[in-house]
């Protein structure tokens, strides 16, 4: 059952492909496969000075729902600014993507252009030239292209900013339940990070997972951080956690704070890794009555032992007095 294809002789045609089968190769036309490039090349051009006009799409929710407002205007403004950056995303990417049609087509023709224009391409030279490391080498390609398309533009890729680099733009915040929140920002040349924030109620514990998408949408990094608070007497004690995506625990931080009353008099925090062995130690004193601080830092050594490397003793503030500067006439004064 169903309709005929109106178009079969044009979808045999389109869909043809002797060469898998061991049939006659790609007969490749220079020239042509140059100037396709130039158009390619000149379409990117093209496409990249037009995503320019796209700015106010971003700019102009931002303003309109500035201040304060609803909570509805809100999630709005998030979902329109975040729509905008995603397009921004794709125009980019789309220039990008035409830029590469445009060189692929480039490297073949540079591939048979110490030959005859007439002879026979092999479809492996425009796998070459799209990145396919499994095809050898194209013979007439000329020596000073020494890496494949793919190759140039993995060295050409700009560096993944650090998950806490001030390159990021969030693009929205989004409540996943009353105790989750997902927040997503934008990358200078495509990335993407997810920061997920749980916080379980009545534990004291929060938990933070923040992951890094390069621009090809591959995982570059996933942290996730638990942080927990609890008082113990006089001493709260805050401990950071760190997890790795496989979920094996890193590091751990732990700080110590006691207070007398309102005033802090001793913290302490130390550093493990791992395997729970203390790589560093910091312990700051106060002196109750005098309020002198001592800080003494320690670390761990090459023999593995605990030592102190530093020692800073900070004396009771005092406050200074103004001392006013003596009058001009002072030197003209005459005793007597």
């Amino acid at each position: 059952m169903g309709a005929d294809n109106p178009y079969a002789d044009q979808t045999a045609k389109n869909t043809r492909t002797p060469w898998l089968g061991g049939g006659p190769s790609v007969d490749v036309d220079l020239d042509g496969l140059r100037d396709y490039a130039i158009l390619m090349a000149s379409q990117q051009t093209d496409i990249m000075s037009r995503a320019a006009y796209l700015a106010p799409l971003g700019q102009m929710p931002a303003a309109a729902f500035d201040g304060d407002v609803l909570g509805e205007a809100d999630a709005v403004r998030a979902r329109l600014v975040a729509n905008a950056g995603e397009l921004t995303v794709y125009m980019r990417k789309l220039a990008e993507s035409v830029g590469n049609i445009g060189n692929a087509a480039r490297t073949v023709a540079d591939s048979y252009g110490s030959g005859d224009a007439l002879s026979a391409a092999s479809l492996n030279d425009v796998l070459f030239a799209y990145g396919d490391k499994s095809v050898p080498r194209p013979v007439g390609l000329p020596e000073g292209v020494g890496l494949t398309f793919q190759e140039q533009q993995a060295a050409a890729r700009p560096a993944v900013p650090a998950a806490d680099s001030g390159e990021w733009t969030t693009t929205s915040v989004t409540p996943l339940s009353a105790y989750q929140s997902l927040e997503t920002a934008a990358g200078p040349n495509g990335e993407r990070r997810e920061v997920t924030t749980f916080s379980a109620p009545g534990s004291g514990i929060t938990t933070v997972t923040t992951t890094v998408f390069g621009s090809d949408g591959e995982t570059v990094s996933s942290v996730t951080t638990r942080t927990s608070v609890r008082q113990a007497g006089d001493v709260e004690i805050n401990v950071e956690e760190t997890f790795g995506p496989d979920g094996r625990q890193t590091q751990t931080t732990e700080t110590r704070t006691r207070y007398d009353g309102e005033h802090v008099t001793g913290r302490s925090t130390e550093i493990r890794d791992g395997d729970g062995q203390t790589v560093h130690r910091t312990v700051e004193t106060t002196d109750p009555g005098t309020r002198e601080q001592v800080t003494v830092t320690s670390e761990r050594n090459a023999d593995g032992a605990i030592v102190e490397t530093n020692r800073v003793v900070t004396g009771i503030a005092t406050q200074g007095q103004e001392v006013p500067a003596p009058s001009i006439a002072e030197k003209y004064r005459v005793n007597g």
